[in-house]
């Protein structure tokens, strides 16, 4: 799991390390929907200890007076402390207020049936059908064994 500390007020990016035998299971030990779902969320929690919150505290480190302003002292350190006094910021922020007008355009897009989602996620979007369709067809392969145990 990938580890998110802060030390002298900076965040320390600690490339996570492959997933050890007790992070993820071997595929005889569970479910194999299970197995890997624990490994899809090592995986997410590794992008975001290490892409995602490194642009955060770079944006933190770039407004380090604002955001430390009201933080004592002994919770400088704290990473939660540290990106809600950070988020406090954000949220004043136009490209917030705009995200949140968005927001309310993308609801009522989905409500209305006028939602175009040909450019949203497109990457992602195809990665995610491809894995299901194809563990769809991995357990397919075994329906004659599993019978209708498969879901």
């Amino acid at each position: 799991m990938g580890r998110v500390n802060k030390m002298a007020t900076t965040y320390i990016i600690q490339p996570c390390p492959p997933p050890q035998p007790c992070d993820v299971p071997s595929e005889w030990e569970a479910h194999p929907s299970w197995t890997l779902g624990i490994a899809s969320l090592n995986s997410y929690n590794r992008w975001v200890a290490e892409v995602v919150l490194p642009i955060a505290f770079q944006w933190i480190e770039e407004h380090k007076t604002e955001v430390y302003a009201h933080i004592d002292k002994n919770m400088e350190d704290d990473v939660g402390v540290v990106i809600a006094a950070a988020f406090e910021l954000i949220k004043g922020l136009g490209a917030y207020q705009k995200g949140l007008e968005r927001y309310r355009e993308f609801e009522q897009a989905k409500s209305d049936g006028t939602l175009d989602q040909a450019k949203m996620n497109p990457v992602w979007t195809s990665i995610a059908k491809d894995v299901r369709e194809a563990t769809g067809e991995i357990f397919d392969v075994h329906k004659d064994v599993l019978k209708d145990t498969v879901r």
